[in-house]
């Protein structure tokens, strides 16, 4: 009994070898083939181009494609484009252009694109950065329609991280009183501090004021000054209410070789405070019985002129020739508001052959019963007036018969 369960042992043990030999051998077996059937395919990341086959390859039978496994190089691949950001505020980390390539979401675009998206989503600035940015940026460009300029000249003690600033003078201020003149007097600070606040001194009754103040900022090194941004503040000076703001400058200084001692003279971008308000105006020139039509929409946004803080808008319309006033008409008076609705049309006779020496003043005015009315801001419309004005009357003139509407922005006289 002991010699047959040996060899019954030594029988089942063999077996038991040789069942687990030809099982690992299927399974490798099994792995290379996966192995060389991966390798042979085609990258899953580089597309294919499908198409006929060129003239001297082999063709299949029947109506079989033939596919061109050419795999694109990288030169061959869509130039790649960057994503451009908006300026970063003054302090915060600047965030580089990123290679963005054709995420655009179409049939055939690579799941990993996804991640792309969000890794790019993820160095873009918040929205409040991009506005802020954008205002910023803004307000640093020059403007259109500047309330005069102003002089001043910088100096820097690097040793002594000492700012050295001097207000030299200014020209060109739009008058606030209804004398024609203004107090005017700068407000002075190094952004983005806030709190710490200098300023000239008033120049009573003038619209070019001479200050010759000198003002300093200490504890300023180089690395914190190339952060700030210089802000002046331009004001009207009232003895009895609210001192009217007239503009502003920003000159980042950065920007600023202060070894040279620079002096400039920037341009003064309006306040948006003083802005006097818009009118919606409607012109019509009928060139058979030489009507031309005005009709005066409505006003938003005008500037407040009584205590109230509301005015008593009306208008008056002069009709020009060269520079001759020919006639007057005026709207109703509309009590406590800001943004009048008149809808009044006044029919003028001008002629063709003076229609390009004609003009139309637009005068907004504020009524007072105590008192002198006073003027809130104005508009001309001719081929000669400012680029918007000239284009509204271009339109007029190039399309007779039809009402042609434009908003203007009411300027100071």
């Amino acid at each position: 009994m002991d010699l047959i369960t040996v060899i019954v042992a030594s029988v089942l043990g063999s077996l038991a070898v040789l069942i687990t030999m030809g099982i690992g051998i299927f399974f490798c077996c099994f792995y290379w083939k996966k192995r060389r059937n991966k390798k042979s395919g085609p990258d899953e990341m580089e597309p294919l181009q499908v198409g006929k086959a060129p003239s001297g390859s082999k063709q299949g039978t029947g109506n079989e494609t033939v596919k061109d496994l050419t795999r694109h190089n990288v030169e061959d691949r869509p130039q790649q484009t960057a994503l451009r950001l908006l300026p970063p505020l003054p302090g915060s980390v600047t965030t580089q252009a990123v290679p963005l390539s054709d995420i655009s979401g179409k049939e055939g675009t690579s799941g990993n694109n996804v991640g792309a998206i969000s890794f790019l989503h993820s160095l873009l600035p918040s929205a409040e950065q991009q506005e802020a940015a954008a205002d910023l940026a803004r307000e640093m460009s020059e403007p259109d329609e500047p309330a005069g300029q102003i002089q001043f000249s910088l100096e820097y003690d690097i040793y002594s991280s000492l700012l050295t600033l001097k207000i030299i003078q200014a020209k060109g201020l739009p008058a606030k009183d209804i004398t024609g003149t203004s107090d005017p007097y700068v407000r002075i600070c190094l952004l983005p501090d806030k709190k710490h606040k200098l300023e000239t001194k008033v120049k009573h009754r003038t619209l070019s004021p001479r200050w010759n103040e000198t003002f300093y900022f200490e504890g300023y090194p180089l690395a914190k000054l190339q952060k700030s941004i210089l802000y002046l503040h331009v004001f009207d000076y009232d003895r009895f209410s609210r001192d009217d703001p007239i503009g502003d400058v920003y000159l980042p200084l950065a920007q600023v070789d202060l070894s040279k001692k620079p002096t400039f003279w920037k341009c003064i971008r309006p306040a948006e405070d003083s802005k006097l308000g818009e009118i919606l105006i409607t012109l019509l020139y009928i060139p058979r019985t030489s009507e031309l039509s005005i009709t005066l929409v409505k006003a938003r946004n005008l500037k407040a002129k009584d205590i109230t803080g509301f005015s008593d808008p009306y208008v008056k319309v002069w009709l020009h020739r060269g520079e001759k006033r020919i006639e007057k008409k005026k709207t109703e008076v509309h009590k406590k508001t800001l943004d009048p609705i008149f809808n009044e049309t006044f029919q003028f006779v001008v002629p063709w052959e003076h229609i390009r020496e004609t003009s139309l003043a637009i005068i907004v005015m504020d009524f007072d019963t105590v008192g002198r009315n006073e003027a809130i801001g104005k508009v001309v419309l001719s081929s000669r007036s400012g680029p918007t004005e000239a284009k509204h009357w271009g339109d007029m003139l190039s399309k007779p018969r039809t009402p042609i509407s434009q908003w203007h922005r009411l300027k100071t006289f």
